[in-house]
């Protein structure tokens, strides 16, 4: 038995958002790849160094959105690879993690990259129609 159902333009932009999202994670991670990263280890690398300052595991989850498990393990294969270092703090549940110059390094030498690669992805859209959009996406969040 079919369910009609009717057309809804919440729905129906929910749902293209989610594909959409799949989508450009997916590729991302491809495109990291090349670098032995997911999006998620570049992600942690831009919030340290936008932060200017070691952040806890907490506070990195917080702004990357995902779980404190999830950061352990990015955390984890970035200080592997000599990107960040966890530093001891007066509360010994808390480990700060900063950028090491290796990590710095690494941003200044793959951000064109980067860059180029968003703008490839976003090049159907016209700079203004890509403000339009951040703005309704900025609403959303």
């Amino acid at each position: 038995m079919k369910v009609q159902i009717p057309f809804n333009i919440s729905d129906r932009t929910m749902g293209r958002l989610m594909q959409l999202g799949d989508r450009i994670w997916r590729n991302t991670d491809k495109k990291f790849a090349d670098w032995n990263m997911t999006t998620n280890h570049y992600n942690v690398l831009r919030i340290l160094n936008g932060a200017g300052e070691p952040l806890s595991q907490v506070e990195i989850s917080r702004r990357l959105l995902s779980s404190r498990a999830n950061v352990t393990k990015v955390i984890d294969h970035l200080e592997e690879i000599g990107f960040v270092h966890r530093n001891s703090c007066k509360d010994r549940r808390v480990r700060l993690i900063e950028l090491t110059q290796k990590g710095y390094r690494f941003i200044a030498d793959t951000l064109q990259e980067a860059e180029e690669y968003a703008e490839d992805q976003m090049d159907s859209l016209s700079k203004r129609e890509q403000k339009i959009l951040c703005g309704l996406l900025g609403k959303l969040l």
